[in-house]
């Protein structure tokens, strides 16, 4: 079953019209299975509304102009006669009027889109970066220091921040080698959680001078 079918059947699930599955599809770039349900849940919350309010908006616009209702024309009980209407360029005043209405919908439409998609993607970003910090065992709540718009690549701003983590967690047991509460080869530091690890982590990172810690050591 190809990608494009999964959206189908997502969107006759979520109550979006099936029309709108290539749309989903080309928009959200959308390559993975698994992706299939927020993809669509991305474009019914953020698009699909816009879309909905835009052609109803063209649709009474239109109607109103041409005296239709539901499609059908509406009876006047005092019908007057309009003036001929001056063309341009083959088209009348109110046709010219409602394709620029429907074209500045149109560019609405494309803003929202490519905002959507903006949305999506960051949103994939920030969750490829809380699972390749909950990888490195590196603190949670580091997933702010992650930018997603940055041109550096998630995995790159992950690595250097577990090179910093690691670096933080090695000045902690120098520090207590100099100060003769560790020695290499004679007795191993105690283990710590990693929430212990995590409190000492964000203390020395606000800090930027870490300072003597009882590694346990008696």
């Amino acid at each position: 079953m190809t990608i494009l079918d999964l959206l189908k059947k997502a969107c006759k699930t979520k109550g979006v019209p099936e029309k709108y599955a290539e749309r989903i599809e080309k928009a959200s770039k959308v390559t993975q299975a698994e992706d299939v349900e927020s993809a669509v849940d991305a474009f019914k919350e953020n698009i699909l509304p816009a879309i909905q309010e835009a052609e109803t908006s063209a649709t009474a616009e239109y109607e109103k102009k041409h005296g239709l209702k539901d499609g059908k024309p509406v009876k006047d009980p005092e019908p007057k006669k309009d003036p001929e209407p001056v063309k341009v360029d083959g088209l009348s005043p109110e046709i010219t009027k409602l394709i620029e209405a429907q074209n500045k919908q149109i560019e609405d439409l494309k803003g929202l889109v490519q905002s959507s998609v903006k949305s999506v993607a960051s949103a994939e970003k920030t969750a490829a970066a809380k699972r390749l910090l909950a990888e490195k065992k590196l603190p949670e709540g580091w997933l702010n220091r992650i930018q997603a718009e940055s041109e550096t690549s998630i995995e790159d701003q992950v690595k250097t921040l577990h090179e910093e983590y690691v670096s933080i967690q090695q000045g902690v047991i120098n520090e207590a080698v100099e100060s003769g509460k560790y020695t290499p080869g004679f007795q191993q530091p105690k283990e710590r959680s990693e929430e212990e690890w995590t409190k000492l982590m964000n203390e020395d990172s606000k800090t930027g001078n870490p300072g003597v810690v009882d590694l346990g050591i008696k």
